[in-house]
């Protein structure tokens, strides 16, 4: 059985700091003989994609998601936690920090943050003071992880249905950038604006944030709308093992079982999904080296994987690489070792997503 492995972001190289530096300058050195490098030497290309809308609306690995597990919400608010107890829609939103620049806000990644429980809790305290007239409510799951509710059901169900609605994309679509292109559209884009608005308000000058800004730390003055978690029709699974906090909740979602990414994969028989983290952060932070370095550690934990987990190499490999626009899908099977015309270079499959 083959085993797939999604590598969120392996083709996303940070652009250059410095203008007139060539973007497809510097390959991550693999190990030569080792056992990635003859994966991808040997293996074919057995899909690719690219997105091509000025702004598209999810990141190339969230759409590899939702069409392989046929979600017909947000991917990035399947984190949330499932809750059979609730009828209505369920929206995620995470608090963040906004930057402001010389005429836009840039958004900080949401880790960035660092909130321990006890000022999520004093944030969501105060928002809540602020939406109980709007007949909603904050619950926070985890300091970077809430839940956008109704307080009173009778008054905001078909606010929050409107809402449901918007086309959120994800936090994660947005780090660094210009966030105008990147806020909830739709229908109900106004009423969301005015309810962040609310919640920033109330969080301006917050003793929490003047704490944090006296000594250094961001402040929190924002609320980011990652949408509505919907809950997935295709379970191509059998198990999913991730470091990535939303695609261990869409497993979850789907009924598959999940287990954190360090768990020991040797044992585990049918269709299994492998999804590390190892280049989110450095490409939310443009970091060049830690992109590359990250490859390295992806190299590292590759060859201890087949060492360990003997079947993987003996059923196949699947690895989804994604970028900032593009996915490419390989496949290396048992049989390609006999197949020395092939010679696939990393190199040549960055290019495709400068």
């Amino acid at each position: 059985m083959t085993t797939t492995i999604l590598c969120a972001g392996a083709l996303a190289r940070p652009r250059p700091a410095t203008p007139g530096d060539d973007p497809g300058s510097g390959t991550p050195a693999l190990a030569a003989n080792g056992a990635l490098a003859r994966t991808i030497r040997r293996a074919r290309i057995a899909g690719r994609s690219r997105q091509t809308a000025l702004v598209p609306e999810e990141l190339p690995h969230e759409a590899w998601l939702r069409e392989c597990f046929a979600v017909d919400g947000a991917v990035a608010a399947c984190a949330l936690p499932a809750r059979n107890d609730v009828a209505g829609p369920e929206l995620l939103v995470r608090p963040v920090h906004l930057h402001l620049a010389l005429d836009h806000l840039v958004l900080a990644p949401p880790e960035s943050l660092g909130l321990d429980p006890e000022e999520a809790g004093q944030l969501a305290d105060r928002a809540n003071a602020v939406l109980a007239d709007e007949g909603l409510r904050l619950s926070v799951l985890d300091p970077g992880l809430w839940r956008l509710g109704t307080s009173d059901a009778h008054r905001a169900t078909d606010d929050l249905a409107a809402l449901a609605q918007l086309l959120a994309r994800s936090a994660r679509m947005a780090v660094g950038r210009n966030v105008d292109a990147y806020l909830p559209s739709g229908t109900a884009a106004r009423r969301w604006r005015q309810l962040a608005n609310l919640v920033q308000m109330s969080w301006f000058e917050h003793p929490l944030n003047l704490a944090r800004e006296a000594s250094g730390r961001l402040v929190v003055n924002g609320l980011w709308l990652e949408g509505r978690a919907g809950r997935p029709g295709a379970h191509p699974f059998a198990r999913v093992l991730a470091a990535d906090e939303v695609v261990a909740g869409l497993a979850r979602r789907a009924g598959i079982e999940s287990r954190p990414l360090a768990a020991d994969a040797a044992a585990d028989s049918g269709a299994l999904l492998l999804a590390p983290d190892f280049w989110r952060r450095p490409v939310a932070d443009g970091d060049t080296d830690g992109w590359m370095q990250a490859w390295q550690s992806f190299d590292r934990w590759f060859d201890a994987l087949l060492a360990t987990a003997p079947r993987v190499a003996a059923g196949g490999v699947r690895l989804v690489l994604t970028g900032e626009r593009s996915t490419i899908e390989l496949l290396g099977l048992p049989a390609d070792r006999w197949k020395p015309w092939r010679r696939l270079a990393l190199a040549a499959l960055l290019r495709e997503d400068t």
